[in-house]
């Protein structure tokens, strides 16, 4: 049998979360895609919900279809009764996308691109929460 079956293997863990968070269509697509009137967009954004988290990407439910391969900016938020401060603000691109059901509702996956330092910094801190790690005392998440 060849090496070569054909499926995409993901090479990150993702650890289950649920955070709020908001994305648009980010400014390189924004020319593409848009956000019509009925999406309740207030100045390009969307409400939507993290559902998994890890180095390589995010796993959203977005009440709004995407296109796979745009490039979106996504900002998570802490919790309401954390302040519902941004924790991360981030470009991802869409890999892939699902309809759950007749809400309608999407599974969206998608993968970090352009990292800069700092939002580097900011997903490493959110992974170590995550696995149970202490959090940098130098003023992270």
């Amino acid at each position: 049998m060849s090496g070569q079956s054909g499926l995409i293997v993901r090479r990150n863990a993702r650890y289950e979360v649920a955070l709020p968070a908001r994305l648009r269509i980010a400014g390189e697509h924004q020319g593409i895609v848009a956000f019509g009137a009925a999406s309740g967009a207030r100045d390009g954004w969307i409400e939507a919900n993290v559902l998994d988290f890890g180095s390589g990407g995010v796993g959203l439910m977005s009440p709004q279809f995407v296109p796979r391969g745009v490039h979106l900016d996504l900002e998570i938020m802490s919790l309401a009764e954390q302040g519902g401060d941004v924790l991360i603000a981030c470009r991802v691109k869409v890999m892939r996308v699902e309809m759950t059901d007749r809400r309608p509702a999407y599974l969206v996956g998608t993968a970090f691109v352009g990292k800069s330092p700092e939002s580097l910094k900011k997903i490493d801190e959110l992974i170590s929460l995550l696995e149970g790690e202490p959090a940098d005392q130098g003023g992270g998440v």
